[in-house]
């Protein structure tokens, strides 16, 4: 408890030395959407299309229009009440103009994580629902921890994928730390123009018959989403916690291989007990108490001095629009939704929420970033928003 005390008040404190940022807003760009939890956006065009859990694609057009681009919702499994299955995420293959290729990421029926390529048919402005190639298929334990984000290096070209530790509480089976399943880790694949795809010749595990070959960095307990600077391809992490942390974590590129703890430690802290050996884990670069109440932020009942329970990683700025922002690093807490604004030279955060969006309660599921770099909020009830300059 004191422990747990002295980092609470550390972390307020931090949030009351930051560099202050008064110049910025919101705008809506559409509202009415279904549980979404992404936005990706092709490449060249910057159209922007809106994923939601539900298993429907739009293309989304300004002002407040959408499309149905592609309905996947036959193929996912997802409950009633909302937990972590469903349609999690997509990605614009590089070369999306010429190839028509993209990348989804669900959970299929049979509770299955699935990664698949469809192609987008240019002259009948259609996605050929049977061009389906599943480069990923396997079983999920449970209905949490699923991960399911994936994106496009923006230096080296790779497809990077996220999956959590399996799920249920505590890593049961102690996936995160076997490096003989895909639970728990980041995956670094090279797409095939066939539909398969092989393995970047400098993945830290390549050619070890004990090992997963496409593991990139481990020891995750759940991404909920990563993100690389798109000025340097350094990555960054949203890692969401058991009970009492929630943290962030951080690789330059280049580097590989890195075993960020989970589960024998969460955050900066052993896991579940004192007295754990720290020897070989990589420590987050920032974290924060996971304090809230899950099921009462489900519920939309707004919870007082608290600061979160399940960290929606989000983008270092790096657009031309919001000076204040540049270099520093977005992100949110799915319970509370408060927003953050973290400086990695000074490990220090400032708290956006109420410039961003006021004093009400938001579920943030996500943010996105356009081929500009500027940014944009996923809110789970159904808007997405992009952040701007004050009186642009």
């Amino acid at each position: 408890m004191k422990n747990n005390l002295k980092y609470c008040l550390s972390f307020l404190l931090s949030i009351a030395i930051a560099q202050g940022i008064d110049d910025i807003q919101t705008t809506t760009i559409i509202n009415g959407l279904n549980r979404p939890v992404f936005v990706a956006f092709e490449p060249q065009t910057n159209k922007m299309y809106a994923v939601e859990q539900t298993g429907k694609i739009y293309l989304i057009e300004i002002p407040d229009k959408k499309t149905l681009f592609l309905d996947l919702s036959k193929k996912i499994n997802i409950g009633i009440t909302p937990d972590e299955r469903g349609l999690l995420g997509m990605a614009f293959d590089p070369d999306f103009q010429f190839n028509g290729f993209f990348y989804v990421s669900y959970i299929d029926t049979e509770n299955y994580s699935v990664i698949s390529r469809f192609q987008f048919l240019k002259k009948q402005g259609i996605v050929d629902i049977e061009s389906e190639k599943k480069l990923l298929h396997f079983e999920q334990p449970f209905n949490n921890h699923n991960g399911g984000h994936l994106e496009f290096h923006p230096i080296d070209n790779y497809l990077y994928v996220s999956f959590g530790d399996g799920g249920s509480s505590g890593d049961p089976y102690g996936h995160a730390q076997n490096l003989n399943n895909f639970f728990g880790s980041i995956l670094r694949i090279n797409p095939n123009a066939n539909g398969t795809y092989s393995i970047p010749p400098d993945n830290p595990f390549i050619n070890n018959d004990d090992i997963k070959s496409e593991i990139w960095a481990y020891g995750l307990r759940n991404a909920w989403r990563f993100s690389f600077d798109s000025q340097n391809g350094d990555i960054y992490m949203g890692d969401v916690g058991q009970y009492l942390w929630e943290e962030i974590n951080y690789l330059k590129f280049g580097e590989s291989g890195a075993n960020f703890g989970w589960n024998t430690m969460e955050g900066n802290h052993c896991y579940p007990e004192p007295g754990c050996n720290k020897e070989g884990f990589i420590n987050p670069i920032f974290e924060y108490p996971s304090d809230a109440t899950y099921a009462l932020s489900l519920m939309g009942i707004k919870q007082s001095n608290v600061s979160g329970c399940s960290v929606t990683g989000g983008y270092i700025y790096r657009g031309n629009k919001i000076e204040s922002l540049y270099g520093l690093y977005l992100f949110s807490d799915f319970c509370t939704g408060k927003i953050w604004a973290f400086n990695p030279s000074t490990s220090k955060a400032k708290d956006l929420t109420e410039p961003l969006l006021g004093s009400k309660k938001y579920m943030i599921s996500s943010f996105s970033q356009d081929i500009n770099n500027e940014l944009y909020i996923i809110e789970f009830s159904g808007k997405i928003y992009q952040i701007e300059a004050k009186n642009e």
